[in-house]
This record gives structure tokens, sequence and C-alpha cells, in this order.
């Protein structure tokens, strides 16, 4: 009777083992899986409320103006993940500069002027 119940356990003991091991396994591959793909940054509702509201009646906002040099053009756009955009400008009679726009509060936030014209 004493070996049945010492070979029970060690099978369950075995078994749990190998649960833990596989489940060690999956948590790895769930880690790498998400580092390899991280996911977009989702605005909380928060957020969201503390946008301005919009023209109700669908009529169309002021454009934004940029006081910028003639010939100047846009050489990159990067979204960052709190709603901004970061307008890289180049040309004109200007230095390479960066603009941080907020398309939501339709203004300019920040401008970055890299090196010396």
């Amino acid at each position: 009777m004493e070996k049945q119940g010492s070979r029970a356990l060690l099978a369950a003991v075995i078994g749990m083992g190998v649960l833990l091991f596989i489940g060690s396994l999956v948590l790895v591959g769930v880690l790498v899986h998400r580092m390899m793909h991280p996911r977009p940054a989702v605005q909380s509702d928060a957020q969201v409320a503390a946008l301005p509201a919009r023209p109700m009646d669908g009529g169309i906002q002021a454009p934004l103006l940029l006081d910028e040099a003639p010939g100047t053009h846009v050489a990159s756009v990067t979204a960052r993940s709190d709603g901004l955009l970061a307008i890289g400008l180049s040309g004109g009679e200007g230095a390479d500069r960066i603009v941080i726009w907020d398309p939501a509060g339709q203004r300019i936030v920040a401008r970055l002027v890299i090196g010396h014209p």
C-alpha cells in the first residue's frame, strides 16, 4: 500500500513540475512578444474630456499659419503618444528646426532650432 501512495505522490510532483515549466515558457513567450510588438497608448476618458470642443456646426476652423521663411519644407512628421505632432522643417533662410503642434488645440506648443543658420 505504501508503495502505491509513493508512486502517486511522485507522479503528482512530476506532473506539477512539468506544468510549472510549461507555464514559465508561456510567460516568457508572452513577455518577449509584447516587448517586440508594443501597442500604442490608448487615450483615457480623462484625456479625451480635456480636449477642447470642436465646432458643432461643421464649420471649418481657421487655418494654422506657420511664420516660416519662403523655401521652407516639411522634412518629417512624427505622431507622439500624447497626441502632439513633431514636425521637422528644413530649408528657407534659417537652420533646421522642429515644431511641436497640438492639432486638437490648433496651436504651436514649442519650437526647437537645430544648429545655427
